[in-house]
């Protein structure tokens, strides 16, 4: 009995251990099975779908939709019919009275209505199907709405090349004459870094940067050995896009850029101004933290521009600059409304000299400058005096709240139904905009089409356009002609405006072209047969002459 006893215990306690092993071992390959979800998971959300005839930007995701989506079929024909009784409901009554067929409802329509009132009949069904249609869509049918941050998150971010990251802009202010009187003298001795007094701070104060999450491309070169004969050797080039677009319509010439003009290790990056892309959207209603419509202007673009660009240098691997002074050589490029950030950013690099950046190459694609290839603004008198307080927080918080009343939502709504009402908006677009439609690849529209899935685009666009409304240039301030002809006298800078001779949006071809010719230190490159995109139209040619330009 004892040995049964004995033999029966050690039967349970080898059970027990075997089951604890078991559970042990179950637990384990579970843990294992999660893990391995979790990482299939990932790789998953960093599977992109590359384009195969553009390398470094992708197609939106699947799941993510930039345009309205149409109605089921069967709820368009509920609401279609629904729509047509509530027009019709006061001849409803007498239509289905007893007795009722089909033969007696076509003679009871015949005889009721008249052809004037089916014409109406037919108008009031539409509209109102249409409406409700409109409002259906706009709950449940909406294009998709996502935030830069839950791309990255994911790991689709709209190209190989994108980064999002915080910025804190650089301090950047227009340059300004000290008085009216003397504009020539004071914007020279600006220029030449003789004068820190060119800024008149009692017209313009820069307000205190506001940290800003930034999407941009960013491409260095790799460590082989740069095979072109150019002398140019760029330590950074920093691009900037044009109204409308983001740093993505940069993305076929960057690398190409890069690899050509750069030094060693050179970087090329281009961001998203505020307003546009994927750039968060500064928050307009809080003027005292130094936010407001000032932080989608021209100079916080620049500052932004400025922090991003030298961030990169000071991580990229280059030990060597290419100035004997430790200063980073830098080439920008401006396309269309870019052109005045490029000019700016420009002087700004040239007055600064503690930022050791030297702006060696200042390129202009269509460039859009007033009193240039656009009209001038008329200028206002600055101001004489700081202003009351109680007028500043009272005036602007009935600005903001009648500006999204009669502006914000409507206009939102507007733009949302413009652009992504259809498919095919920014292939038709982009058609009016090339010089030959005929060569407008696949790859090209969705370059435009990723921005209007971001969140909040169309607040963006209408800030920075009531920016440039709201911010008339003061007496003083440096005029866009000014500021090309002060980059132009810049010691050792090669200025260089390209456009393209079917340019159907900004129009330099004729009176405009040859005006630019006569301005001293200008190069001026006309580009046959393009139109207002030609470095994304024909990147080779652009490339070639570029090059052949700066030689």
């Amino acid at each position: 009995c004892r040995q049964l006893r004995r033999r029966s215990s050690v039967r349970i306690i080898a059970r027990s251990v075997g089951t604890i092993l078991t559970t042990k071992l179950e637990s384990s390959r579970a843990a294992s099975n999660n893990i391995s979800a979790v990482q299939e998971t990932d790789q998953q959300q960093q599977k992109r779908v590359a384009r195969p005839d553009e390398s470094h930007v992708f197609n939106i995701p699947s799941d993510l939709h930039a345009s309205y989506q149409p109605l089921p079929l069967l709820l368009h024909l509920t609401v279609v019919v629904t729509s047509a009784l509530i027009v019709g409901r006061r001849h409803l009554p007498r239509l289905v009275a007893p007795p009722l067929s089909y033969m007696v409802l076509v003679q009871r329509l015949l005889i009721m209505t008249s052809i004037r009132e089916a014409i109406f009949f037919a108008l009031r069904t539409t509209l109102l199907s249409t409406l409700v249609k409109l409002a259906i869509q706009e709950v449940w049918y909406m294009p998709s709405r996502v935030t830069t941050k839950y791309l990255a998150e994911r790991g689709e971010l709209p190209s190989r090349l994108s980064k999002y990251k915080k910025t804190i802009p650089l301090a950047v202010s227009t340059p300004k004459s000290t008085t009216h009187s003397n504009a020539k003298d004071a914007a020279k001795k600006w220029v030449e870094g003789r004068s820190n007094t060119s800024w008149d701070n009692a017209i313009h104060v820069a307000p205190a940067p506001v940290p800003l999450g930034v999407h941009l491309i960013q491409y260095t070169q790799q460590a082989t050995s740069n095979g072109n004969s150019n002398r140019h050797k760029f330590d950074g080039i920093s691009c900037h896009h044009g109204f409308g677009a983001s740093s993505l319509s940069w993305l076929p010439v960057l690398p190409s850029l890069v690899n050509r003009l750069g030094s060693s290790r050179g970087v090329g990056l281009a961001h998203d101004a505020p307003g546009f892309g994927f750039t968060d959207r500064p928050n307009t209603n809080d003027d005292n933290s130094g936010g407001g419509l000032y932080q989608y202007g021209f100079e916080n673009n620049v500052g932004i521009a400025l922090a991003l660009l030298k961030d990169a240098l000071s991580g990229s691997s280059s030990t060597k600059a290419t100035n004997t002074d430790d200063s980073r050589s830098i080439a920008i490029f401006g396309h269309s409304m870019g052109s005045k950030t490029a000019l700016l950013m420009a002087l700004h690099c040239a007055s600064q000299q503690k930022l050791r950046l030297k702006p060696k190459l200042v390129v202009l694609v269509a460039p859009a400058l007033e009193g240039v290839s656009l009209p001038s603004r008329p200028s206002i008198l600055p101001s004489t005096g700081p202003p009351k307080q109680q007028s500043k927080s009272t005036t602007r918080k009935m600005a903001h709240r009648v500006r999204d009343a009669l502006l914000g939502t409507p206009l939102q709504y507007g733009l949302r139904r413009l652009v992504n009402g259809t498919k095919d908006f920014w292939r038709k677009g982009l058609m009016l905009v090339w010089g030959n439609p005929q060569v407008l690849s696949d790859s090209d529209v969705p370059r435009f089409a990723w921005p209007s899935i971001g969140k909040g685009w169309e607040e963006g666009i209408i800030n920075f356009t009531l920016s440039r409304i709201l911010s008339s240039p003061s007496v003083g301030e440096l005029s866009d002609v000014q500021m090309l002809k002060e980059v132009a006298k810049l010691k050792d800078t090669q200025v260089v405006i390209i456009y393209g001779s079917s340019d159907k949006v900004v129009r330099i071809e004729g009176g405009v072209a040859e005006t630019l010719k006569r301005l001293p230190n200008v190069k001026v490159v006309r580009m046959s047969g393009l139109g207002h995109d030609p470095f994304e139209e024909d990147v080779d040619r652009f490339l070639f002459e570029l090059e052949k330009a700066i030689e």
